[in-house]
């Protein structure tokens, strides 16, 4: 009986501690461990309940500066520490400038370009779910100011240590002409002004050509051929002006006129684009995101600097190249997918390296509070001799609501040789939040034409042509939920369209897709279905990737890629490829070696390959350039052809041909330095040059002429730079005051750098004959006399005692407002003061002469100008007149 009341009390023990376990004791859960009624597991997390101790993983709130950025920042909680994500802060703030590379995360911070490594070895990193989790204390010491975590509230606050891109946009705008704010700060920003003209670069390539077909010709024959083009870039009517020229055929390639970050990140383009065929004119205003949607594929688009060839990474690995063509890159992989970072990396044709990130992540144009984004686009289209016009803007409600309005007009072909135009508008909102700490996005439109009344050859009318469409998109934990449904009216073939579609992510390792979608028809054609299942696997071990892709469909056949990449070597990079078409039967396999150290002296590509279509192929490509100077290539392809060529390709600061270029997407620096002499920072027309000041921006250094001019060539963009002059006239300094350069686009930034001159007070003790004081008497009064300068902000400058002879002086000052206060103890302990402000200015014996006339009652202090050749002597006080002597 007894055994079994244990028995009893033990179960009793066990399902209570299953639901109360905070409520029971360290003992009891010791005695049911000893009893082995849980196991090791259990009695842990049973420990860590009575504890106090949380979940994990958890979301908070997150503030950055004072403005929440997110609902779902996770952290997580281990060992009593917790840890906080970087790349989630870095995308939450809109923050691109890192990489990750060989799992190594490396961010290059704020203006000062402070650069930050993270590594899964370092003892305060956890790396999990694609992020680096970095230690409460160390990610305050690499990224902040102040950290206020508070769990009771699910809350994180913090203020950054460094400038955002959003932060740094603000103060180049605060500061338009270099100097507005700036001056206050101690600081002069000069940055790029656009210009109404200004000599760009040139590209030229000219190319002898020998050609021999492939062996399915029948004419084999070696053929010789030229190539001649031109590319031209540089500023125009305010804007970047490129242009492409092709001297063999005579012929104008595509010329645009692009505004770059005209306004909030929007930039402004205008084409003029002809392929051989009638030009066409197109004007585009939209927000940049360097990336956009063809069907279901993503498609990488960015503008480079003429003659640059661009490296696509992805997780730090080299999986595509390409060469820019009229500033223009463009990218269309089947690595290229939605929610991915990719890493742009450029080689301009001076060897210079930057990159680009792109993120393809989805947020169906959400916006903060405030904020609108715009696309707008207006296309001639020469066939019906008309233009087409769509117009998009998206504008935040609040933090989670977004309204979004479009219309379109295009020219439509309706059948009896006739053309409408074709009107529309479109209403959008998105919504956003989270249910129990699952974000969720809610997607509602409708689209539906304008112009109603008219009727096309098949007699279908443009009052039924509208739509509905919802999309309904939910993350949990590593799933995420897409649902989308949309009717349409009887203008259009189908009536309805549903697709559901289920992604699982569970490591940024590999990730499965599962998608089904029916589509219903107006017309008398059977529903369509379709269902397919994709599997991603992205892994990478130090220096190698290996990627893998599978997609079966119930309407297509099976297709398979494995892609493997490693750069490793200290000269090349190794890609191989392999893809099957067709459930298989169609298999296609490449190697490729790249040299890594792409416009070195020597750059090359080598390719080997089998495909069942031409069975066995051989590719070569070797390509030669030499200091910007010099291109050679040799290219076979499959088929057998092969082409030779080699010739000169050469880009060129049009401004000064015979210097080396120093950077293509680069700034040319115009220095002015000028006497400031009324120390408003802003060179004045009657002011003077200061010659042969010398000047240093990075690793440049030039001494200004004797018009106090100097020009810096090929100051590479997006790099805020220090400018540092140096005085070589002791009477001239610069102050306290920091410069600093920052290109934005191909032209000249004009640097005015203010020189200060050192102006002396220079001052002399009447007394009054009345005191009837001897030669020793006035030197005991002499010493009893203090005389202090201050600063506007009263922080003292200068103090000191008259000479014997009751002279003073005071030099080392600007010519700006002090305040001159003078004290003196009488032999009567009778304290007499007089505090003045005074404006001290800039002449040419560099003195400013006051008098200090003494007494028996009170102090005067007088200050003497020169006015027209005549001294004049002026009582500093409000009711006091000039006085000639």
């Amino acid at each position: 009986m007894k055994l079994k009341s244990i028995v009893y009390l033990i179960t009793f023990l066990y399902s209570s501690l299953l639901i109360y376990s905070s409520d029971f004791t360290l003992e009891e859960l010791n005695e049911l461990k000893n009893l082995n009624m849980i196991t090791e597991e259990e009695y842990q997390i049973f420990l860590d309940e009575l504890n106090g101790v949380q979940e994990r993983e958890n979301f908070y709130n997150l503030k950055v500066n004072g403005a929440k950025v997110s609902d779902v920042y996770p952290i997580i909680v281990q060992e009593n520490k917790i840890y906080l994500p970087v790349i989630n802060l870095f995308n939450s703030i809109g923050f691109k400038d890192y990489i990750i590379q060989s799992e190594t995360l490396k961010a290059t911070l704020g203006t000062d370009v402070r650069e930050v490594l993270l590594k899964p070895s370092d003892s305060y990193v956890i790396v999990e779910n694609d992020d680096f989790f970095v230690e409460s204390e160390k990610f305050k010491e690499l990224f902040l100011r102040d950290l206020y975590i508070e769990q009771e509230n699910s809350s994180v606050s913090m203020r950054l240590s460094f400038e955002t891109s959003a932060e740094i946009e603000a103060y180049l705008a605060n500061v338009k002409d270099g100097l507005i704010d700036a001056q206050n700060a101690g600081e002069l920003m000069f940055t790029s002004e656009r210009t109404l003209f200004d000599v760009g670069y040139m590209r030229f390539d000219f190319q002898g050509v020998l050609n021999k077909a492939g062996k399915n010709s029948n004419d084999r024959k070696m053929e010789t051929d030229w190539t001649g083009n031109l590319e031209y870039q540089g500023p125009l009517l305010y804007g970047e002006f490129t242009a492409a020229y092709d001297v063999r055929d005579n012929n104008l390639g595509n010329t645009s006129l692009y505004y770059p970050d005209i306004y909030k990140n929007h930039s402004l383009k205008f084409e003029n684009n002809g392929n051989g065929g009638a030009r066409e004119w197109a004007a585009t205003f939209r927000k940049e995101r360097g990336y956009y949607i063809k069907g279901k594929n993503y498609v990488i688009s960015e503008t480079v600097p003429i003659g640059s060839k661009v490296e696509l990474l992805y997780l730090g690995f080299p999986i595509d190249v390409k060469d820019a063509v009229d500033g223009t890159v463009e990218f269309d992989n089947s690595e290229i997918q939605e929610n991915r970072r990719y890493t742009l990396r450029v080689y301009q044709p001076d060897g210079k390296i930057y990159t680009i990130d792109i993120d393809t992540a989805a947020n169906y144009f959400q916006q903060n509070k405030g904020d609108t984004e715009y696309n707008i686009s207006i296309n001639e289209v020469d066939q019906y001799n008309r233009y087409s016009i769509n117009a998009n803007l998206y504008h935040g409600i609040t933090q989670n609501l977004t309204l979004g309005l479009g219309y379109a007009f295009e020219p439509e072909d309706i059948g009896d040789n006739r053309v409408e135009d074709y009107q529309h508008v479109r209403g959008e909102v998105v919504y956003s939040n989270s249910i129990y700490r699952f974000p969720y996005t809610l997607v509602l439109g409708t689209e539906r034409a304008l112009n109603t009344n008219v009727v096309n050859e098949d007699g279908l009318s443009n009052k039924d042509r509208y739509s509905y469409d919802g999309t309904f998109q939910v993350d949990i934990k590593d799933f995420r939920f897409i649902v989308e449904r949309a009717h349409y009216g009887k203008y259009f073939d189908e009536k309805s369209d549903e697709s559901y579609s289920i992604t699982y992510n569970p490591t940024g390792i590999f990730q499965i897709n599962y998608e089904w979608g029916k589509t219903k028809y107006n017309i008398d054609q059977k529903d369509n279905n379709d269902e397919s299942v994709g599997l991603n696997i992205s892994k990478s071990w130090k220096d190698f990737l290996v990627s893998l892709d599978y997609n079966k469909s119930l309407k297509q056949e099976d297709s398979y890629e494995v892609n493997m990449y490693y750069n490793g070597f200290k000269k090349y990079n190794v890609q191989l490829t392999n893809s099957w078409l067709e459930d298989g039967k169609d298999l296609e396999t490449t190697l490729r070696l790249t040299n890594k150290n792409i416009f070195s002296i020597l750059d090359y590509s080598l390719e080997f390959g089998y495909s069942d279509t031409y069975k066995e192929k051989f590719t070569f490509k070797f390509t030669l350039d030499y200091d910007n100077w010099f291109r050679g290539e040799v290219n076979f392809d499959e088929t057998g052809a092969q082409r030779y060529s080699a010739g000169i390709n050469r880009v060129v600061d049009l401004k000064n041909i015979r210097k080396p270029l120093e950077s293509i997407d680069s700034t040319r620096v115009k220095v002015v330095t000028f006497l400031d002499k009324n120390d408003n920072g802003i060179m004045d027309s009657d002011e003077e040059r200061v010659d042969y000041v010398a000047v240093k921006i990075g690793d440049q250094e030039i001494d200004t002429d004797e018009n106090g001019e100097a020009m810096f060539f090929g100051v590479p963009n997006k790099i805020v730079y220090d400018m540092k002059p140096t005085i070589r006239k002791p009477s001239y300094t610069i102050g306290n005051t920091k410069i600093k350069i920052l290109g934005q686009q191909v032209g000249t930034v004009v640097a005015h750098i203010p020189i200060k001159p050192m102006v002396t007070i220079v001052g002399d003790i009447q007394i009054h004959e009345s005191l009837k004081l001897s030669s020793k008497e006035k030197e005991v009064l002499f010493e009893n006399i203090l005389i202090k300068v201050l600063d506007e902000k009263g922080k003292l400058i200068e103090y000191l005692n008259p000479e014997s002879d009751g002279t003073f002086e005071v030099s080392g000052l600007y010519a700006r407002k002090y305040m001159l206060q003078i004290e003196y103890v009488g032999i009567d302990n009778q304290t007499k003061k007089i505090a003045e402000n005074v404006i001290l200015g800039y002449y040419n014996d560099s003195e400013n002469r006051f008098i200090i006339h003494l007494e028996r009652d009170k102090l005067t202090l007088k200050q003497i100008f020169l006015s027209e050749g005549e001294k004049y002597e002026k009582i500093i006080s409000s009711n006091s007149s000039p006085s000639k002597l």
